[in-house]
């Protein structure tokens, strides 16, 4: 049998060195790219964490019970069938190997590996129903048939260890070389000892044909997959757990920043553009599809899905990546922005991150979109046209619209109201930054009043900016325009300073998130939303509010609010303060449905399938809502304005979480609007 334990080793060793060979090509193409988003910090500890989580127990999978068992029980399999081939394969080249050694350990390890055979051939049939009985939908797509391919591996697999299990129980292959786990008690696979029972009996000729030519079957399955995982979908088996253990460990709100005086290359117009981070999240996507069924663009008939984003950029990466090894950051490559993934596409993203929420393995879909729209913007001056009037009204008048500056404050006459535009030695603790919206938007203003209203009720010391106010810059941002947000951000750094601010409460989620994330880097500000400002009021007392019959309330979350920042408790706190009659819609907190108006897609039309707006409104309807709550401005008008539309205003409002408040304190009326 010597010639059989060389044949053996010469696989081993071609399928070994294909496999790192193809691994070096891959990393190769991420080393020739400049890092142009800054290294990631350490934070052992943190990554640690994140290993058990999301790799040893693939905690976010179970967002989708069903898939994530399925999924879960695969890889832990996996998991132990590598241990498993160590095993397997040692022996067939020298059979005095032992795994490890005998005894307990042993057991346990083989034991594992008996039980998740059974499981895991059980799991691919599960597998195949879902996919191709059921069509769960966000399975459909790409890669149907390598889909088919490695279930077809995988239970082969499956199938081929427990009739060889059998067979060595059985005592056919007592004394041969090679002989898989030869000296086990039948007893620790008890799996295939059940196996052994239903084979028929066979002359020992005939069984050591049939075991031959499963072990060659069993052999050649796994160098198959050795050598074809780095060149198919399920590369994201070697390169996932990398791509968890090295996540970005910056604030999901914040967009990285582009330093205007260095580079020369502005947002990612082709394959040279992106980070080495972002070719490990290419490499890392498992094409589950759990992205697309959770985008509010997709789940509305729009053309955007968030994994075929990061796919198609994936291909482009396989096609151009010879040329970019070769050539690095000097070649000429095939643009993608544009071409791989069209403008359409690009445009219809409303920067919810619902698809980096609900990824398994962490990728940033998000951060690319706006990365590919900043060269849109910067280096073609391509934007839909609402948003070049943005960009103007921005630059001209501070604001999204075309509102004279001067009159920012004048929804605040006769409610008293200190401003530092006034008066510039008003001495105050906290600054209430009104925003665009709620400065200059009629049904906005009244979320304005009603919030003055809590502050002077709580006896809050605070100031508003008036006329010093200007636009955070999040619509410029993250609708590509950098350069614009920075001057944006810029000017506001100046005038806090100038006013020496130090604390920030906000009624919008969208400053919210700006001031908290994007203007860390710039200035230290503690950021308050308004919904954890009344939430703390009320539990210290300084406010009181009484029950109040509204119907049925439900609440819907501002995605900058429960996704990006984690802010779901305390508004669900102050209704319940207020309401016993409160109902969540079947989407909620991180798996809320975006309102439609993110990513400055509030100043786009939406003529492609249903709005989002449209279809959230309905979610409220659907669980009997008399009153949908909210806590920003944008999804106020997103909402209330899919409420007229869909000719429901005479069964439902849409109110402020301000609004509700106000008009429920114990000591006082809210002022007319």
């Amino acid at each position: 049998m010597y010639l059989f334990s060389l044949l053996l080793l010469a696989g081993v060793l071609i399928a070994v060195a294909l496999f790192f060979y193809t691994i070096y090509k891959l990393l190769w193409y991420m080393v020739k790219i400049p890092e142009r988003k800054g290294g990631l910090k350490a934070k052992i500890p943190y990554r640690i964490w994140l290993g058990f989580r999301n790799i040893l127990f693939q905690g976010k999978l179970f967002k989708d019970l069903g898939g994530g068992v399925m999924h879960a029980l695969m890889f832990w399999g996996f998991l132990a069938f590598a241990s498993y081939s160590i095993d397997f394969f040692a022996t067939g080249i020298d059979p005095s190997f032992r795994f490890f050694f005998s005894g307990p350990l042993e057991y346990a390890i083989f034991f594992s590996v008996d039980l998740f055979a059974l499981i895991v051939a059980a799991d691919v049939i599960n597998a195949v129903v879902r996919r191709w009985v059921i069509r769960v939908k966000r399975y459909q797509g790409y890669n149907g048939f390598e889909a088919a391919f490695i279930l077809f591996l995988v239970e082969a697999l499956m199938i081929s260890y427990l009739i060889l299990s059998a067979l060595r129980i059985d005592g056919y292959t007592h004394g041969v070389q090679g002989a898989i786990m030869e000296n086990l008690p039948a007893w620790v696979t008890p799996i295939s000892l059940a196996v052994s029972k239903i084979i028929p009996h066979m002359s020992e000729s005939t069984a050591l044909n049939l075991y031959w030519s499963l072990y060659g079957f069993h052999a050649l399955i796994f160098l198959t997959f050795l050598v074809y995982i780095p060149t198919s979908k399920h590369l994201h088996i070697v390169a996932a757990p990398f791509n968890v253990l090295l996540a970005e460990d910056k604030p999901r709100g914040q967009l990285p920043q582009i330093d205007f005086e260095k580079e020369t290359r502005f947002g990612a117009t082709d394959l040279r553009d992106f980070s080495w981070k972002d070719y490990l999240d290419f490499y890392s996507c498992t094409e589950c599809g759990r992205c697309t069924a959770a985008c509010p663009a997709n789940l509305t008939g729009k053309t955007l899905s968030p994994r075929d984003v990061i796919w198609d950029l994936r291909m482009a990466l396989m096609e151009q990546g010879e040329e970019l090894r070769k050539t690095g950051d000097k070649g000429v490559l095939k643009p993608t922005t544009g071409t791989t993934i069209s403008e359409e596409d690009l445009w219809a993203c409303t920067t919810c991150s619902a698809c980096v929420e609900e990824c398994p393995v962490m990728i940033n879909h998000v951060d690319k979109i706006v990365n590919m729209r900043r060269s849109l913007v910067l280096n073609k001056g391509s934007a839909p046209k609402g948003i070049l009037e943005v960009y103007g009204n921005l630059e001209a008048y501070g604001s999204p619209w075309t509102n004279d500056p001067s009159t920012r404050a004048n929804w605040a006459e006769g409610l008293d109201v200190p401003d530092l535009s006034k008066n510039p030695e008003i001495k105050f603790d906290y600054l209430f930054w009104v925003g665009c919206s709620g400065s200059y938007d009629p049904r906005n203003q009244s979320i304005s009043k009603a919030f003055v209203q809590i502050l002077k009720e709580a006896n809050v010391s605070f100031a508003i900016l008036g006329s010093e106010e200007r636009c955070n810059g999040d619509p410029a941002r993250r609708s590509g325009n950098e350069y614009l947000a920075q001057t944006l951000t810029s000017a506001n750094v100046e005038t806090f300073k100038k006013f020496g601010v130090k604390k920030v409460v906000t009624i919008c989620p969208h400053c919210f998130n700006t001031f908290k994330n994007d203007y860390a880097p710039f200035i230290n500000l503690e950021v308050i939303h308004h919904t954890e400002f009344i939430d703390s009021l009320i539990k210290e007392g300084r406010i009181k509010v009484e029950r109040k019959d509204m119907g049925r309330l439900t609440y819907h979350d501002s995605c900058y609010l429960a996704r990006y920042n984690r802010v779901m408790d305390a508004p669900r706190n102050v209704i319940r303060n207020i309401s016993d009659n409160f109902v969540e819609m079947e989407m909620n907190k991180t798996k809320g449905l975006c309102c439609g108006a993110g990513g400055a897609r509030m100043w786009m039309e939406e003529n492609v399938g249903t709005k989002i707006s449209h279809m959230r409104i309905e979610q409220a309807d659907k669980v009997g809502a008399n009153t949908v709550v909210t806590a920003c401005p944008y999804c106020m008008s997103m909402l209330d304005d899919a409420r007229k539309v869909t000719n429901r205003e005479e069964k439902m409002v849409v109110l402020d979480i301000a609004e509700v408040v106000a008009s429920s304190m114990a000591h006082s009326k809210p002022k007319d609007s």
